[in-house]
């Protein structure tokens, strides 16, 4: 991609909210996602996640209520990571445009690599989808929030579009949400070329000043 222009980088995980507390909790989280991942939400228990965690059964409801609030706390921990992650990543990028579209890119094709969304997407997708599509608006607005704070500071610089920052946000959250959770098609996250291919031809032209 293209990195003629000298504008700010676009960056991504400033001012993440923060998920994760003591090492404890960390552990906590640490087990739930491994477990999730190997033997899936809907079969591990918060037994599990304390067994395998070496915690009290006690100290992990205390800490996250119910099963529910586990499973949440997981999501979002993962979603900051993979942030920071795509931060790492765009750094050499000097063109506000060409780092929103490099994000696009690596979030949507992060999302679907992600181990825990590809477990779960072929053996449960009746449990996680509603994680995915109602449970989390807390992950949907900050994302919308963070990203159009990063479009607005590339609208400063003249280098994307004057068009609604927020919209313009939740347009390419709605598109990286619909591409990972509907994958077969002409455009699949599993083919980073289809990906890159619709980033230039459609979000290019739309994103540019």
């Amino acid at each position: 991609m293209s990195e003629k222009q000298h504008s700010p980088p676009l960056a991504l995980s400033t001012d993440l909210p923060v998920a994760s507390g003591d090492a404890k909790h960390e552990r906590i989280l640490d087990a739930g996602l491994s477990l999730f991942i190997e033997s899936g939400m809907r079969r591990t228990t918060m037994e599990d996640v304390a067994l395998s965690a070496g915690i009290g059964r006690a100290t992990v409801y205390r800490r996250f209520g119910d099963k529910d609030q586990l499973i949440q706390a997981v999501i979002l921990r993962e979603c900051q990571r993979h942030l920071s992650l795509i931060e790492k990543q765009l750094q050499a990028f000097t063109s506000p445009l060409d780092a929103l579209l490099e994000a696009f890119v690596l979030a949507t094709r992060g999302a679907f690599g992600h181990p825990l969304l590809a477990r779960l997407l072929e053996a449960e997708p009746e449990y996680i989808l509603p994680y995915l599509t109602r449970s989390l608006p807390q992950v949907m607005t900050f994302s919308r929030l963070y990203l159009a704070m990063q479009i607005r500071k590339g609208q400063k610089a003249g280098a994307l579009s004057d068009r609604p920052a927020e919209q313009s946000a939740e347009m390419l959250l709605r598109l990286m949400q619909s591409l990972v959770l509907s994958p077969d098609g002409v455009i699949s996250p599993a083919n980073e070329k289809t990906v890159r291919d619709f980033t230039e031809t459609y979000l290019r032209p739309l994103l540019a000043p």
